[in-house]
């Protein structure tokens, strides 16, 4: 079943990238996690989610600056994993670049073109009718309907185009999801991470929105490349 394009889940319950029936997890941090069947998403139900206020102030406490060393190092090694990996990339778009975009300054001193967007800081951009590479760095756990997004941004891809993607994978069990595992992990608790990845999930994701994976390090980064359009003969 495709997905759906203008609408969330119709259901708390159901899963907001595929849209399946999903079942409960886990509850810590005072509220409770799914898990879906289909595409492995971990995700928290709308009614725990913060306003956008809170979400805005709790962004602002991040420091994202230049002068942040491990910040700047965390993307000079995604820039440098995106360069052994993607071929013919110009023009690049940071989705969910935050309200000080220092991957687009570090990005264009490695000489590519780049846009910015952030739904919170920059969310009047102009987009151009495709990019060679987007790029969302610690963003897509901040998603409210990734399904929803992952329309948008693949939207903007060329064929052949490559989409980057940094959030931690969220931690398994002999391969498997495990609330006894699940339950002690950090990056559960920032109470603005509301949806979780695993391999799997990217995996799901590559299928569905036919994209192929050419890197992926099981961990809090894969790239994967969309596929080239087949075209129906009419003989």
């Amino acid at each position: 079943m495709p997905i759906k394009k203008d609408l969330g889940p119709q259901n708390p319950r159901e899963c907001p990238l595929c849209f399946s029936s999903s079942s409960f997890f886990h509850n810590n941090e005072n509220r409770d996690y799914f898990l879906c069947p289909t595409c492995a998403l971990v995700f928290v139900p709308p009614e725990f989610f913060l306003t956008q206020k809170q979400e805005v102030e709790r962004y602002l406490e991040h420091k994202n600056t230049i002068e942040n060393e491990g910040y700047v190092a965390m993307f000079e090694g995604a820039i440098s994993l995106i360069k052994n990996n993607c071929q013919n990339i110009n023009v690049v778009l940071d989705y969910g670049c935050g309200y000080a975009p220092i991957l687009k300054a570090l990005l264009e001193r490695h000489g590519f073109e780049v846009d910015i967007y952030d739904e919170n800081f920059f969310a009047d951009k102009e987009f151009r009718l495709g990019y060679d590479l987007i790029v969302s760095t610690e963003t897509f756990e901040h998603f409210n309907f990734p399904g929803k997004e992952l329309d948008r941004i693949t939207s903007m891809l060329f064929s052949t185009s490559y989409l980057a993607i940094m959030t931690q994978f969220y931690p398994l069990n002999n391969e498997e999801p495990s609330e006894e595992v699940f339950k002690n992990w950090y990056y559960k608790r920032d109470p603005t991470h509301i949806v979780f990845y695993s391999s799997k999930t990217f995996e799901w994701i590559a299928r569905h929105y036919e994209f192929k994976i050419v890197y992926n390090n099981n961990k809090n980064f894969v790239i994967l490349q969309k596929l080239v359009l087949k075209i129906l003969s009419s003989k």
